[in-house]
Formats: C-alpha cells, sequence, structure tokens
C-alpha cells in the first residue's frame, strides 16, 4: 500500500535531506506511542507543518514529503491488529509483575489526550519484541539482519491519534484528529520532496 506522508522538523534538516541524501533518524523517545522509527503524518502536510512551528528546537520549521510503502503494516485501524496489541500489553504486565515492577504510565494530558505516553511506547516495542522471537524461531541463522529480512516483520505502525478540542460540545470528533505512520523499515521511503506552493488561482488540493 503507497501513501504520502508528512515529516516536520527544521528547515536546516528538510534542505539536508532533500538536497543531499540525508536520511531522516528515527525516533527511540520513551513516550513515542507507536514505537521507534521515523514519525509522519498521513496526508497532513498542515498537521506536520504546525507541529514543527510549535516544536522546541526548530528555528524555521519546514516540512519534508514522502512517497512510502507500509510494507508490512501493523495498522491499528484493523481490528486483528489491535488484538495483538492487548496481548502485547497482556505478556508486558505479567512479566513486570513477576519481576516487582510497575507498568509505566501515559500521562500529561491536554483535552483528556495524553502526549506522554510510555505505557504505549512499550507496549509496541513488547510486540515488536515477541514477533521478531517468533521470526527467528523459523531461521535457521536467526541474526538480526535476518530478522529484519523476514517477510513477518513489520515495516511500519499505523495508527489514528485523536487530539484537540471537541468539534462541537458532546462531540465525538476533535478538532486536530490525524493519522500518523512510523516507519520502521527506512526502505519502506520510496523517496522524498519537497511540497509545492498550491497555485492560489485554483481550489487546493491536499
Amino acid at each position: 500500500r503507497i501513501v504520502i506522508g508528512y515529516h516536520g522538523c527544521d528547515k536546516s534538516i528538510a534542505e539536508e535531506v532533500l538536497q543531499h541524501g540525508l536520511d531522516l533518524k528515527q525516533s527511540t523517545n520513551v513516550y513515542d506511542w507507536l514505537g521507534h522509527g521515523i514519525y509522519f503524518w498521513e496526508n497532513s502536510k498542515t498537521r506536520a507543518l504546525e507541529w514543527a512551528e510549535q516544536g522546541t528546537g526548530i528555528d524555521k520549521p519546514a516540512v519534508v514529503g514522502a512517497i512510502i510503502n507500509l510494507g508490512n503494516c501493523l495498522d491499528l485501524l484493523d481490528y486483528e491488529c489491535l488484538g495483538q496489541v492487548k496481548a502485547a500489553y497482556e505478556l508486558l504486565s505479567m512479566e513486570l509483575e513477576q519481576i516487582g515492577k510497575p507498568l509505566p504510565e501515559n500521562s500529561i494530558s491536554e483535552e483528556d489526550i495524553s502526549f506522554n505516553r510510555q505505557l504505549d511506547c512499550q507496549v509496541m516495542l513488547r510486540l515488536h519484541q515477541f514477533n521478531e522471537d517468533l521470526i527467528r524461531e523459523t531461521l535457521d541463522h536467526p541474526t538480526s539482519r535476518n530478522v529484519r529480512l523476514h517477510a513477518n516483520y513489520y515495516d511500519s505502525v499505523r495508527g489514528m491519534f485523536p487530539e484537540g478540542k471537541p468539534l462541537y460540545p458532546n462531540a465525538g470528533f476533535r478538532r486536530k484528529n490525524h493519522i500518523q505512520i512510523c516507519i520502521r523499515n527506512p526502505n519502506c521511503i520510496l523517496g522524498y520532496f519537497k511540497p509545492r506552493r498550491q497555485n492560489p488561482s485554483y481550489k487546493a488540493i491536499w
């Protein structure tokens, strides 16, 4: 499946990527809700730019576009994939209980939405670890590289992030709902591009 993603960053990073072939770096924060990888907003250049404008350590906000093949995607809008996440949580919870350690927590809420999702991050990492352990059992030479080359390795993760104030009183929709993509396999990124300016003489196409 091919999608368009947008990555908010500083202009200096965008120029290095677009002009000099620099690869975007994976995010490895403890609160990354889809786990570790390169994050994109799916089909939302405006939201990516808005994030860059509000981001710390960004002097000149910019956006890099990417053509992405999701490969073997853990799609959290898919019922079966959500079942895997629940199973990973139960496994993580049991393991931590056995060694007397508490589960990490999702914290720091804004409009009742958590932006510091340490629990979700650890669940995703445990899911990938479990999946990769299963792959190793099928391999004659279970090296890390051979695991990443296996068809069952998860190349990407995709999920819907609720964000912002409700659109209207008692609404189930929020102003900044969006889909994020976390790329684990850099080969999913078929190419980068610079989003062009819209021609004001025509209707906007996003």
